[in-house]
């Protein structure tokens, strides 16, 4: 009797972790995925999250563990349920700006020191317009 490819899939990442003498708990945190999901997959009870979350951490444990090939992937992905056209769609183009301040990065010590001076400066002329008006007005 043939077993499905997440059956197949399972039982070597299984076998591959106790071969390394690897707990649940020390895979988890190699692969940064909860203790009790990792139990989950072993089980075989792919219910406890959506079905591309269960597939992501497929391949992260596989990776981990070297175990798995882009044919059983893909054979695990296609029983989940997930379209291909999920993993098909590029991401988004990064925006490369030219000049940093564009960024909204917070100014260094020199840039800062410069807005304060401006600042103060400005607080310093307006301060000497409102006197100019009063004394004007007397």
């Amino acid at each position: 009797m043939d077993r499905s490819s997440l059956e197949r899939l399972v039982r070597a990442l299984k076998q591959a972790r106790v071969q390394r003498s690897l707990s649940v708990d020390e895979i988890a945190r190699l692969i940064k995925i909860r203790s009790a999901h990792i139990e989950k997959i072993e089980e075989g009870d792919f219910t406890f999250l959506p079905p591309l979350y269960v597939h992501s951490y497929l391949k992260k444990y596989a990776a981990e563990l070297g175990v798995g090939d882009d044919a059983l992937l893909d054979a695990c992905r296609k029983e989940l349920g997930i379209a291909a056209s999920n993993f098909s769609i590029p991401p988004p183009a990064q925006v490369v700006l030219e000049n940093p301040r564009q960024s909204g990065a917070a100014p260094n010590g020199k840039e800062r020191a410069r807005l304060i001076v401006v600042a103060a400066a400005v607080v310093a002329i307006m301060i000497a317009l409102m006197l100019l008006l009063l004394f004007l007005r007397f």
